[in-house]
C-alpha cells in the first residue's frame, strides 16, 4: 500500500484486507472480490465498485469512480484504493481523481508512478481514462 495524497492511498486486495481500520476511513474496491465489511466495527464505508481489468470502459464508469472517490475524500474521510493487484486499476483511478481536480493526466499518472512504483496501467484501462477525461473538457 502506498501514499498518493494525505489522505489518498493505492493497494492491493491483499493491502485491504490488511487494513487497520479507523475511524473516518472508506475503501473503494475495483476488484471483483469483496472486502467483509464486517472486519472491524469502525470501517465506515466500503464501497464496491468493481471494473474488469485490462479493459476499456466507458465514461461514465469512470465518473462514477472518481466521483465516489471525491465524495469520500469531500468528506475528509482516509480512502484507500485497491485492486486485485494494485497495479492497473487502482492506480489508474488515483490518477484520473488528480486530474479531476486540476492535474494534466500524464502528470498526474506519473505523479502516482512515483508514489506507487509498481504501477502499470493497462493501455486499454488509460485509453478509457483518456476519454472520460475529454468528455469532461467538453
Amino acid at each position: 500500500m502506498d501514499q498518493i495524497l494525505s489522505r489518498l492511498y493505492c493497494g492491493s486486495l491483499e493491502d485491504a484486507q490488511a487494513w487497520t481500520y479507523k475511524d473516518g476511513q472508506a475503501i473503494v474496491t475495483l476488484s471483483e472480490q469483496r472486502i467483509d465489511k464486517n472486519a472491524s466495527p469502525l470501517l465506515i464505508h466500503v464501497a464496491y465498485l468493481p471494473i474488469p481489468d485490462e479493459a476499456w470502459l466507458p465514461r461514465e464508469i469512470w465518473k462514477s469512480r472518481v466521483d465516489a472517490l471525491a465524495h469520500y475524500l469531500g468528506l475528509h474521510w482516509t480512502v484507500l484504493v485497491h485492486c486485485r493487484l494494485g497495479v492497473s486499476r487502482s492506480p489508474a483511478l488515483c490518477a484520473a481523481y488528480l486530474a479531476h481536480t486540476g492535474w494534466d493526466l500524464d502528470e498526474a499518472l506519473a505523479y502516482v508512478q512515483s508514489k506507487r512504483a509498481c504501477t502499470k496501467v493497462h493501455g486499454e484501462t488509460w485509453r478509457g481514462v483518456k476519454e472520460w477525461l475529454c468528455g469532461n473538457m467538453l
